[in-house]
């Protein structure tokens, strides 16, 4: 018989898979019938710090050669003996034989969308009954007995409950889809497993399952609940609804970023999935629920008061549902400070920066109308103005409904989620909030889902940030293209680090789907200034990029450097795996490109990073505009680099479009120096864009 490995799957425990081993055959069993040798099962009925074993009187129900047999393991322990009163006489190993935990009439595997729950002695922890599959461990038979490894077939969801405020009793739980319509699968089922694959077969489903407590359960005490879940995967999460003996009834969503509790290998094999997050349902110890709740938080953290009313039991500031923000009519940042930015070194000159962890736990924010018309040089402004060394941020959904307006008259750095990021994590953010810059200002100002992000002691991270947003930006009197510029960008607008720091801004797995329309020198899809030691990893750019900053003559250089990843790469700064597939757009003759326009540091490193927009504009091809860069006259590394799409002119908004293909690709690359000696034809090829 081939010998299979059935892996677990266990959503929401952190459980540790043991390694095979030879079983202890020492003890031998006097039976008229096939004895089964257990090894201890990855998950079962207890887990406790990710160790489990069998129990005496546990039973199982073996399929073999088609008919099916009840056996009772004799002892508990991490292996055991189970015996059988009318089991299996003989034995063939080339004939199937499946073992399934808990034993099921005839066999098979269930999930039940009904339970009752016992919790055990002197806790309020349940024992979970998780369905295991066995098959044999070798072909043969040894000393009498057949070895069998156990291992899971369904998740089991781990919810911890802290539900303190309900003084009633609990009277059931119930789990089901957040959103019936983007749920494939199902919760609770029963069927048959394929020992080989572990694909199960199922013969009923459903997509709820009913938990009911035992009477009089108290709610005044944390509970932890573990139940087995189908196979499933859901964008929205689920939804679980408390009744207690009242008929009060409390609706919490979680996973709202999404879900899936098994994968399948390209060889059609499933496999396990291991999350280990407990949910905080159902009054968490602190959190913000409202509107007034945020305000008065970020009140709380600009005048240094305490703010832990408003943290959970592991300390984070954390977002319990949808925030509707339309009673708001202004806003103050959390963290709203001043700083100054002079020789690459950042100093905040006076306010507060938030320093501690947000966790939107993908609740969404609605009808926030943030504006700023600040007038200080060295603001900062969005939901968070500064977040200072330390800082954590993360998922948080801005519904379309939001908006940042900027209408500033001095330099300020604004963010959907923060003005500015100083050794400060921002990840797991969905921005849907559009971004408008109308102000009057001769300095730099940025605006983007994180406007400024400054590495000097540990470094910053904005990862899985993705913009759906479009940008627009008239160009607010300046006609600067440097880094006093206004920049906007659908990700980062301008990255850097402390002059004495070589710690990196590192933007990674971000998207931007919004269009960008902009009067202004510097506007890119992810990164508007790469200025120094910015580091882009795995980003992709969807949204096409119109400018229409005033021209200089081609002779003169570039009035505005525009690229749809970045726009500029200092010193230190390197692109890695991105992609760009957004047109970039000069009305006036600009200076553009597919990937970068100013390829400004022999430190540059371009590895996997391919084009495949239109780069339009009235400019001569290869005089700083390409489509894959402006211009390059640095010795800058490019590994396995792909100059695709197409190059045109935009003859007053009637494009004029030369498709590229391997032999004229060069030609349309962008400008290349004579020490850019790296830029070559090896390095960078045609390519065309995918087409799944």
């Amino acid at each position: 018989m081939k010998r299979i490995f059935i892996y677990t799957l266990a959503a929401l425990s952190a459980l540790v898979c043991g390694c095979e081993r030879e079983l202890d055959n020492a003890q031998d069993i006097a039976s008229e019938y096939l004895v089964i040798e257990a090894q201890a099962p990855v998950t079962k009925t207890d887990v406790t710090n990710g160790a489990t074993s069998w129990e005496a009187g546990d039973q199982i129900t073996v399929v073999y050669d088609g008919n099916s047999y009840t056996y009772t393991a004799s002892t508990a322990g991490a292996t055991t003996t189970f015996t059988s009163t009318a089991g299996i006489t003989t034995y063939d190993a080339t004939k199937s034989c499946v073992a399934y935990y808990p034993a099921v009439n005839g066999g098979g595997v269930e999930v039940p969308s009904a339970t009752t729950l016992t919790f055990q002695s002197g806790t309020q922890e349940n024992s979970s009954k998780a369905p295991l599959v066995g098959v044999p461990n070798t072909g043969n038979l040894t000393g009498g007995k057949l070895a069998m490894v156990f291992e899971n077939v369904f998740s089991v969801l781990e919810i911890r409950v802290d539900a303190g405020e309900l003084t009633s009793p609990a009277k059931t739980l119930t789990v089901e889809p957040a959103d019936a319509s983007d749920f494939t699968g199902y919760l609770a089922g029963k069927g048959s497993v394929n020992a080989e694959t572990r694909e199960v077969t199922t013969t009923s489903t459903s997509n709820k399952i009913t938990l009911t407590f035992p009477a009089n359960t108290s709610l005044t005490e944390a509970m932890t609940i573990k139940v087995p879940v189908g196979r499933f995967t859901t964008n929205s999460g689920l939804k679980l609804t408390m009744t207690t003996n009242d008929n009060s009834t409390y609706t919490k969503n979680i996973y709202k970023t999404g879900l899936t509790s098994y994968k399948k290998s390209s060889a059609g094999v499933y496999s396990a999935i291991h999350l280990a997050k407990p949910v905080y349902a159902f009054a968490n110890p602190g959190g913000i629920s409202s509107a007034t709740d945020l305000v008065a938080f970020a009140n709380a953290v600009n005048t240094g008061a305490d703010y832990t009313k408003w943290m959970n039991a592991e300390g984070k500031v954390v977002l319990l549902q949808d925030i509707d923000m339309s009673s708001v009519t202004t806003w103050t940042p959390i963290g709203s400070s001043v700083f100054t930015w002079a020789a690459n070194v950042l100093t905040c000159t006076s306010g507060k920066q938030f320093t501690g962890y947000f966790d939107g736990q993908g609740n969404k924010i609605k009808n926030f109308k943030m504006k700023t018309t600040n007038s200080t040089a060295g603001g900062v402004f969005g939901l968070f103005g500064a977040l200072g060394e330390g800082a954590v941020v993360e998922n948080i959904v801005f519904d379309a409904t939001c908006s940042l307006d900027v209408a500033v008259t001095a330099s300020t750095d604004c963010g959907v989620v923060a003005g500015l990021a100083e050794d400060a994590i921002v990840r797991n953010i969905t921005n849907n909030a559009k971004m408008n810059f109308t102000g009057t200002c001769g300095a730099r100002v940025t605006m983007s889902v994180v406007g400024f992000a400054n590495a000097k002691n540990t470094g910053v991270t904005i990862e899985n940030v993705t913009n759906n947003a479009d940008v627009t930006a008239t160009d607010g009197g300046s006609n600067q293209n440097g880094a006093a510029a206004i920049q906007v960008a659908g990700v980062l607008a301008f990255g850097t680090n402390d002059a004495s720091s070589s710690k990196t801004v590192e933007v990674k797995s971000c998207i931007n789907k919004g269009n960008i329309e902009s009067a202004t020198a510097r506007a890119s899809g992810i990164v508007a200034a790469a200025n120094r030691y910015t580091v882009i990893r795995g980003c992709t750019n969807y949204g096409n990029n119109k400018n229409t900053f005033s021209k200089k003559t081609e002779t003169a250089g570039a009035a505005c450097r525009i690229g749809n990843i970045t726009c500029i790469t200092g010193a230190g700064s390197s692109i890695y795996n991105s992609t760009n597939y957004g047109d970039v757009i000069s009305t006036n003759s600009g200076a553009v490109a597919g990937i970068v326009s100013l390829v400004n540091d022999a430190s540059n490193v371009y590895e996997n990073v391919a084009n495949y927009g239109r780069v339009i504009t009235d400019r001569t091809a290869k005089t700083y505009c390409g489509v894959f860069f402006g211009s390059c006259n640095k010795a800058a590394t490019f590994t396995n680099c792909i100059a695709g799409g197409s190059f045109g002119k935009y003859n007053g908004g009637t494009y004029q479009v030369t498709a590229l293909t391997s032999s004229n690709y060069w030609n349309y690359v962008g400008q290349i120096g004579a020490d850019a000696t790296n830029a070559t034809q090896a390095n960078i090829k045609f390519g065309t864009a995918p087409t799944n």
